[in-house]
């Protein structure tokens, strides 16, 4: 009995090397996905950037739709700005995005810190 105790509480704890060992190993791994991460922000600008594309054209088809059907009177005419931009999507901050391109081929936004130009739907009828 006394030698199963000897066996079962020889052991102190860690030594220094087990410890070191397992600082390198979690160091290594951590070098290696932080590289993934940091690009995470550019993607994140570029989904952005094409959902407001469809969003904005959504916006002007139903403005367009709502404007000739449900008023009757005639639509003030949408360009590609970021004034389109912030009058028919509310909640967002218009200066994130570069907003160009002619309304019958659809607008061209790209968010500052992304890299892609997405194109919206026409915005004209």
């Amino acid at each position: 009995m006394i030698f199963i105790k000897k066996i079962l509480f020889s052991h102190q704890g860690f030594s220094m090397v087990e410890l070191i060992s397992v600082v390198v190993i979690i160091g290594v791994l951590a070098a290696m996905a932080l590289p993934r991460f940091g690009n995470m922000s550019t993607a994140a600008a570029n989904a952005s950037a094409a959902s407001m594309a469809g969003a904005l054209g959504a916006a002007a088809s139903d403005y367009n739709a709502k404007c000739k059907y449900v008023t009757g009177s005639p639509c003030t005419a949408l360009t590609c700005t970021q004034a389109t931009l912030t009058s028919l999507m509310t909640g967002i901050t218009a200066t994130d995005y570069v907003v160009a391109g002619a309304v019958n081929t659809g607008c061209t936004i790209r968010h500052n810190q992304g890299d892609t130009t997405y194109t919206s739907a026409r915005i004209d009828l």
